[in-house]
């Protein structure tokens, strides 16, 4: 998996993954293996939504009765937008890319927790399984959002910061 993170990073080419992908699961037959269960005590689900405003991006995640507004580059929230709804443009983006490479490796996305807020900046965690193994990934939120929307992996935020940063709303 760190092999795959490398060379997505040093830019090496999908014709090399897909080798690689050959010989790892020509190696490696599949099993069946239980989905990973993450704690989530003291966190909610939230629902997401995205959209472009004046050249703003702008995240709504609403849960628990309490809507968090979060403020990110407008191509990261026209890519979660777009993830939510199923929609590829013409040529996929970063997130559409990553979405094959994990689908091409057999790579679950669990979900993602929001965790907290350094800096005045959120810091997420993105939950990935491949069979037994259970890989937690520092993430920005918003690239996490725009990943497991498009994988239909739930999104959960700490109850702290959706009740100190979010508004109430019912």
């Amino acid at each position: 998996m760190f092999i795959i993170l490398l060379m997505i990073v040093l830019g090496i080419t999908i014709p090399i993954l897909y080798v690689v992908h050959t010989n790892f699961f020509t190696a490696f037959p599949s099993r069946n293996y239980s989905i990973y269960t993450p704690n989530l005590e003291g966190y909610t689900k939230v629902s997401i939504d995205a959209q472009v405003i004046n050249n703003y991006g702008i995240v709504q995640l609403t849960g628990n009765c309490y809507r968090v507004i979060a403020y990110t580059e407008p191509w990261q929230a026209q890519s979660i937008e777009n993830g939510l709804k199923g929609k590829v443009n013409v040529r996929p983006n970063c997130h559409d890319m990553a979405k094959q490479i994990l689908d091409l490796f057999g790579i679950k996305v669990i979900a993602l927790k929001i965790n907290e807020v350094r800096n005045n900046t959120y810091i997420g965690e993105l939950l990935l399984q491949q069979g037994n193994k259970v890989l937690s990934l520092d993430v920005r939120p918003s690239d996490g959002t725009a990943l497991a929307v498009r994988e239909n992996a739930p999104i959960y935020i700490k109850n702290e910061l959706l009740e100190g940063y979010g508004k109430k709303i019912c």
